[in-house]
């Protein structure tokens, strides 16, 4: 997920993408919503709604930023994306940013070939499994590709677990991502350091 202003801001700028990991449940609708601060201050939410049906998950991602780096300057960052998951795989994707006063959208969608990605300026095709920064299910954050929803690009990550997986570090040449689990798989922390400076920080409602 996911070059980044942080893979998403990380999501700011950048990630994937989606939320933090849920209990596995065969059929279901969830919202997840977590308010978003940056240097401990309050700059915004990201709201997930899931949908399981079995080995099918679809995602919806909604988050709206807005704040000044270091008091002084201002930003303002909105992501949208939908993601169909079947089987564990990323099978299609809809997104579109707003980041620093230019609208980035992306297209994927699956075939015989793999996953094609389309994006402002170029067609890729994936082969095998694609996930992209799924926090939203800890199980699917493994290997060492993601996928960044914001600009398409697969992102080469080092993923380690400890705590028996409730504590999580995303390693990539763009950010260190921390993430922070319940016992029973409910996210409930992100943290990371902006390449631009300042800490950003979600925190479950």
């Amino acid at each position: 997920m996911i070059r980044l202003f942080l893979i998403t801001l990380l999501l700011l700028v950048g990630l994937k993408s989606t939320a933090f990991a849920q209990p596995e449940i065969e059929t279901g609708i969830e919202e997840i919503s977590f308010n978003v601060l940056l240097d401990k201050k309050p700059v915004g939410t990201h709201i997930f709604n899931l949908k399981r049906q079995g080995k099918e998950v679809l995602v919806k991602s909604d988050m709206q930023l807005e704040g000044k780096f270091w008091g002084l300057l201002p930003f303002k960052y909105t992501h949208e994306s939908q993601e169909q998951w079947q089987d564990g795989c990323l099978v299609s994707l809809q997104s579109q940013t707003l980041k620093r006063g230019k609208t980035i959208k992306i297209i994927a969608s699956s075939d015989a070939s793999g996953l094609s990605i389309d994006s402002n300026d170029k067609t890729e095709v994936v082969s095998g499994c694609v996930k992209s920064f799924a926090y939203w299910d800890h199980s699917k954050l493994v290997g060492n590709q993601l996928l960044n929803t914001e600009n398409g690009k697969l992102v080469n990550v080092n993923i380690k677990r400890t705590n028996n997986h409730r504590s999580m570090l995303i390693h990539s040449s763009d950010a260190d991502i921390s993430l922070e689990y319940s016992a029973n798989g409910e996210g409930l922390s992100l943290k990371s350091k902006l390449e631009v400076g300042g800490l950003l920080h979600y925190i479950r409602q």
